[in-house]
């Protein structure tokens, strides 16, 4: 009897220790249905969210099951979900680990596609073409690209995959993150890859558009941007004397040889670059 009894008890303590983990470090499946994401748990689920409707980042914390509504675009981050299974049409990408995001498009079936890119309104090509080009300067970009013209008040990117822009500018901002804070992974801290991101759209407006490159430079100089998107980067371009090659060498110094980097690594390599 004394067996069974200690037997039955261990069991209780392991449903229970069992209970727990899946509560606080859940199972979570993601679907798609009728323009509303759904979230099924087995407990408490932390999720960061955006859609179209509030415009904005939410964070949120669901216990077993939450809907959240969306028009067009959403994309969902799960921050403590256990084997989180994701599913719909509408998918465009999929969250790989804490730092990606799951991102569902109404009209995913109706993209235009040009290369690898894909993009909701007919006239980014031209914005993808220029863009495209520009940045085969560091290197080519050989994986799936959705471009995003959804109306929102910032543009962004969820890496590696969708861009969320609202200038050609702002597309070659954006896309440079796929080399450097993707393929060049960077932490939470850095700073050195929003520096060659605005460097790189400035480069590219230097090309095409050279009132907006002194526009957008004299607001840089004048603190109208926030650090690192200000002052920084004019200092950073400065100090390699504004030299496009030198610049894209820099960077594709960087893109080859390094898989992490870190603000102090960085400037070693601006110094060095300078010294040379």
């Amino acid at each position: 009897m004394n067996f069974y009894k200690k037997k039955r008890t261990l069991l209780v303590i392991f449903v229970f220790v069992l209970f727990l983990f899946f509560f606080f470090y859940p199972v979570t499946f993601v679907d798609e249905e009728d323009n509303n994401i759904r979230i099924f748990s087995t407990g408490l689920t932390k999720v960061i969210f955006y859609q179209d409707i509030e415009h904005s980042f939410i964070e949120k914390t669901i216990f077993f099951y939450a809907p959240i509504p969306f028009e067009e675009f959403v994309l969902l981050n799960v921050q403590n979900g256990f084997l989180p299974r994701q599913n719909g049409e509408t998918l465009i990408q999929r969250q790989s680990n804490d730092l990606t995001a799951m991102v569902y498009f109404k009209n995913k079936n109706t993209l235009y596609n040009y290369d690898n890119f894909f993009y909701n309104k007919k006239w980014l090509e031209n914005w993808i073409v220029e863009s495209k080009d520009f940045l085969e300067n560091i290197s080519e970009i050989d994986e799936p690209m959705y471009i995003l013209y959804m109306d929102q008040g910032r543009s962004f990117q969820v890496l590696p995959s969708i861009y969320v822009v609202n200038s050609v500018k702002d597309l070659i901002h954006e896309l440079s993150h796929y080399f450097f804070g993707y393929k060049v992974k960077t932490s939470s801290n850095d700073t050195w890859h929003e520096i060659l991101a605005e460097t790189n759209s400035l480069l590219f407006l230097r090309e095409v558009s050279p009132e907006k490159y002194f526009e957008e430079t004299e607001l840089k100089k004048a603190g109208f941007y926030d650090e690192p998107y200000g002052e920084k980067v004019i200092s950073f371009m400065e100090r390699l004397n504004f030299d496009k090659e030198k610049i894209f060498g820099l960077e594709r110094y960087i893109l080859n040889n390094f898989d992490k980097l870190d603000d102090k690594g960085f400037e070693d390599l601006v110094e060095t670059k300078i010294k040379h």
